[in-house]
């Protein structure tokens, strides 16, 4: 039977970067917290043997990390789809052993075994307060798993578009219908609030309307237009951006991609909160979904679950994907959720697909793909019969970013020595080629420090 939603007015979509489940909230199943609801990290010997990375003559098992604010030189985990099998092992029977996240990383990456086994760590409270704060207060999805066991990009067309027509990243997005096109189509109202430069950028056919579309709009108005205008004229689906550590950018890396730490996303995640909450009217019909894009090179123990996807048309790949990919960190926060709760419904990227289509759909449905997919959707996750009127206010973050390292000066432009960071830059290129000059209103400080870089 469908579920009424007729209480949900606004969607709020926000999509971080490359960090697993165990790594962000496996912490809550240990002690102090030892919640047998969430199945996270175990402190049973026989689990930490079973789960046990081997890298050469040494053996790692998960641990906890005190820091929080930076990862050693430029350590990142490769995460492209030959390393994604890595990190797995190799299948046996319908179960991957998770048992290649430190063999997996190549020794061009890091050969220090101390930087190597950082892939293993975890964070607790402490070193995660926003996630802790949402998981203490709103519903945790613990069967969440990124859509296909690849990398960032292939992962967040099947998030915006329920299909991918590339496995590996690459300089320039191919083009597809993302969900954009499709909330266009269906007459509902949406915009991105970016920090940065948006991720379809990558994409050339939006480049005009990111320079010059009110559909994409700069992070900074998010709390003034939710907090100063009735629901019923905000946009009726909201997607949030970070600033992504592999682009040109100012200031700090938000989206929690290594070498950064998670601090610079916990506080774009406490700001995006604070916006959300900041009136009353548009909470109470509120539902903000946070997920991760994929883990990013981090342990997690859970295999994937053997639902295939095969390749779309046009796809520039042949070999089906035979899994989900690794599973990865989901919060939906809204007053239809149980507090602190913890749901177990498997669920991936197309389930928000499937929650706005289920919203704003005809006949209750996105596509016939995205229907067909074996996953459950976002709405599954809600509980009308005690709504959280009065959200509480976060955790004050102020002696925890104190700790950070001082904040970059001027532009911070990536070595391009991956597809993502090659394709970031070719947008940043791609944007001045389509307008932007030093005076645009939300690129040209960028265009301004990159420049002075040059000089």
């Amino acid at each position: 039977m469908a579920i009424d939603l007729s209480k949900i007015k606004n969607i709020v979509v926000v999509m971080l970067e490359n960090r697993s489940f165990d790594h962000m909230l496996g912490y809550l199943s240990l002690p102090p917290f030892s919640r047998k609801d969430v199945d996270g990290q175990n402190a049973d010997p026989a689990w930490l043997t079973r789960f046990t990375n081997s890298d050469g003559d040494l053996s790692h098992r998960p641990f906890l990390s005190a820091d929080p604010h930076t990862m050693p030189g430029e350590f990142d985990p490769p995460h492209e789809r030959p390393n994604v099998a890595a990190n797995l092992g190799k299948l046996q029977g319908d179960r991957y052993p998770m048992n290649g996240f430190v063999s997996g990383i190549p020794s061009k990456v890091a050969v220090d075994p101390a930087v190597r086994k950082l892939v293993m760590s975890y964070f607790g409270v402490d070193q995660a307060p926003m996630n802790h704060f949402f998981a203490q207060n709103f519903t945790i999805c613990d069967k969440w798993f990124s859509s296909l066991p690849a990398g960032t990009q292939p992962n967040r067309l099947m998030s915006m578009s329920g299909y991918s027509k590339i496995d590996l990243n690459c300089k320039i997005l191919p083009e597809h219908e993302l969900v954009y096109d499709w909330l266009t189509k269906n007459k509902i109202s949406w915009r991105v609030y970016h920090q940065g430069i948006p991720f379809f950028a990558m994409m050339p056919r939006w480049l005009p309307k990111i320079l010059l579309n009110d559909h994409f709009r700069d992070f900074k108005k998010l709390e003034e237009d939710l907090g100063n205008t009735p629901p019923d004229e905000l946009p009726q689906v909201i997607f949030v951006e970070p600033t992504y550590q592999d682009a040109p950018h100012l200031g700090f890396g938000t989206d929690d991609h290594a070498p950064a730490g998670i601090s610079n996303g916990q506080e774009f995640l406490m700001e995006t909160y604070n916006a959300v909450i900041s009136s009353r009217s548009f909470w109470k019909g509120a539902a903000m979904i946070v997920d991760y894009d994929e883990h990013g090179g981090f342990f997690d123990h859970v295999s994937p679950p053997m639902i295939g996807t095969n390749p779309p048309p046009g796809a520039n790949y042949t070999a089906p994907f035979v899994s989900l990919g690794v599973r990865t960190p989901a919060h939906v926060i809204s007053p239809f959720v149980q507090k602190g709760a913890v749901n177990h419904t498997l669920l991936d990227h197309t389930s928000v697909l499937k929650f706005i289509g289920e919203k704003f759909g005809d006949k209750g449905s996105y596509s016939p793909l995205v229907d067909a997919r074996p996953v459950g959707s976002v709405s599954a996750v809600l509980d009308f019969d005690n709504p959280i009127a009065d959200p509480p206010p976060p955790p004050p973050l102020d002696t925890y970013l104190a700790a950070r390292p001082p904040k970059p000066e001027g532009a911070t432009v990536p070595v391009p020595n991956t597809s993502l960071q090659q394709g970031f830059q070719a947008a940043l290129e791609s944007l001045i080629q389509s307008g932007a000059g030093l005076d645009h209103a939300k690129f040209g400080e960028l265009l301004r420090a990159v420049r002075d870089m040059a000089v």
